[in-house]
């Protein structure tokens, strides 16, 4: 059962890092700095595997003032299921 929860841990964990690594590579796109190659490679994947879960949170809530807070909603959501899912294992 030990293994099974770490599993859990590191999963959500990388996924957490993922959103990181998406909002602070967006905002360094924004501000106009460029990126070698494959960091764009990294930005677009970074892309395909968060937009299905942050999509769904920017329909219900819209950017406050130019402000995307999608993505710290989804940070809290992810802390959430993930304790449940520890206390279920």
């Amino acid at each position: 059962m030990f293994v099974v929860r770490t599993i859990v841990v590191l999963l959500f964990d990388l996924y957490s890092l993922a959103v990181l690594l998406h909002v602070l590579g967006s905002w360094l796109l924004a501000a106009g700095v460029r990126f070698p190659l494959w960091a764009y490679d990294l930005m677009h994947f970074l892309d395909r595997i968060i937009a299905p879960l942050l999509d769904p949170i920017r329909r219900v809530i819209p950017p406050l003032a130019g402000l995307d807070l999608s993505p710290v909603i989804l940070l809290v959501l992810l802390q959430i299921v993930e304790g449940l899912l520890l206390r279920l294992l």
